[in-house]
């Protein structure tokens, strides 16, 4: 019989203090158990380790238990969400348990976790990591075969997917989960494929983490474990396969372009694909990752992804009018310097409903370009749910202020 099994360890909060607790590793680590639970007949291999039962003795007992609770028939998934450190001199890679204090000898080694995969029957491990300097883990990557699931799945695998490579990952906002496993659960959840393998998986991964944080996720396999190029295979339960309906999570749609704007983003000529897209499916309209046209509406843009359309700087000159407090005034002729360009700049407010504010600064004003109609001024200050629907009326009215023009998905 074979059997799919997860061991689940993410610590948000560190006993002594030393290091900074963390928003969503618990939370995200919750979340990847029911999925994998529900939808693809996953089972806990042991008790998830969480928090205070996340300490270093439990996590490496738990690892080298795991030799005897599992055939070479099983696949196995190893996750684990925390703080990762990295040795400054010989750059070796280190898990941090709770109950660390600050000396390497509390931490847990990434030769430790590969001795103890070494020492396991199942025919396929998964070790996914999302914390800082994960891809330590990995000395070198090679090509992934694409054979057909049966011939990957006969064959014995051991794989790493990491969240980032020797660098700093983000944790995210709070409650809403880091960028890599806002990614990883989407693509998980969203899935409506009966069959897919785990090099699918983390190219989505890859690409999705990497649109929407500075950070790269890496996948490679582990050498010197009995790592025979197979991959794990991922089969929907008989209870999904029939169940197609995709919900709109409020993780996805606070990263993205609200589907108004996404839509008149896409009549402006701007053509390059996101990772995610709107879809119709029955009656409601969804966000997912992009993977076909079938019933689809218009790409769904992350900040990165389209941000990138918005001249670092826009040229003004002394007829520019500025916004300050209660009205506009023009710029004028300047008492020293020039007043060629305004630099572009986002941040966050204080606001819960329009949490982001774009503007254009020249010397300390935020400029406005023309005068309405009705004798009001648009100044390129745009208010957004999120920073890519702030981007995304930046670039809108920038088009109708003949700032840029966007053809064929540039700026010219």
């Amino acid at each position: 019989m074979k059997n799919k099994f997860l061991l689940n360890i993410a610590i948000d909060s560190y006993r002594n203090g030393i290091f900074v607790p963390l928003n969503n590793a618990v939370r995200d680590a919750k979340k990847l158990e029911e999925i994998l639970i529900n939808k693809y007949e996953f089972e806990l291999i042991e008790d998830s380790l969480f928090n205070e039962y996340a300490t270093r003795k439990t996590i490496i007992e738990t690892l080298n238990r795991l030799s005897t609770l599992t055939t070479s028939k099983d696949s196995l998934i190893i996750n684990f969400a925390g703080h990762g450190i990295l040795h400054p001199k010989t750059e070796k890679g280190f898990l941090v348990p709770q109950d660390a204090d600050n000396s390497i000898s509390d931490f847990v080694p990434n030769s430790t976790i590969i001795d103890a995969i070494s020492g396991i029957d199942a025919k396929h491990i998964l070790l996914i990591l999302d914390s800082c300097f994960s891809g330590s883990f990995l000395s070198q990557t090679r090509a992934i075969n694409g054979f057909h699931y049966s011939k990957l799945d006969e064959n014995f695998s051991r794989w790493v997917l990491a969240s980032g490579r020797n660098e700093k990952v983000s944790d995210g906002q709070p409650g809403e989960g880091s960028p890599f496993s806002i990614i990883l659960n989407e693509f998980l959840k969203q899935n409506s494929s009966k069959t897919f393998s785990v090099s699918e998986l983390a190219t989505a991964v890859s690409k999705g983490t990497g649109n929407i944080a500075k950070q790269q996720p890496i996948f490679a396999h582990i050498e010197g474990v009995g790592h025979k190029d197979g991959q794990l295979i991922f089969n929907l339960s008989k209870r999904n396969e029939n169940n197609s309906s995709i919900e709109v999570l409020s993780n996805l749609s606070s990263i993205v372009v609200p589907l108004d704007s996404a839509k008149t983003i896409q009549t402006l000529g701007i053509t390059k694909a996101s990772i995610f897209a709107y879809y119709k499916i029955d009656e409601s309209i969804v966000i997912k990752m992009f993977s076909t046209q079938t019933n689809f509406i218009c790409f769904a843009y992350t900040y990165e992804e389209i941000s990138e359309f918005i001249p670092e700087h826009i040229e003004v000159d002394e007829n520019t009018f500025v916004a300050n407090m209660f009205s506009y005034e023009k710029l004028g002729k300047p008492e020293r310097g020039t007043y060629d360009f305004a630099t572009v700049t986002f941040q966050r407010t204080e606001l819960s409903e329009t949490p982001f504010m774009a503007m254009c600064r020249s010397r300390g004003k935020m400029v406005a370009f023309s005068k309405t109609e009705d004798g009001y001024y648009n100044n390129l200050i745009r208010w957004g749910i999120n920073q890519a629907e702030t981007a995304a009326l930046m670039i809108i009215a920038l088009v109708e202020e003949n700032r840029i023009d966007i053809t064929a998905g540039n700026t010219v």
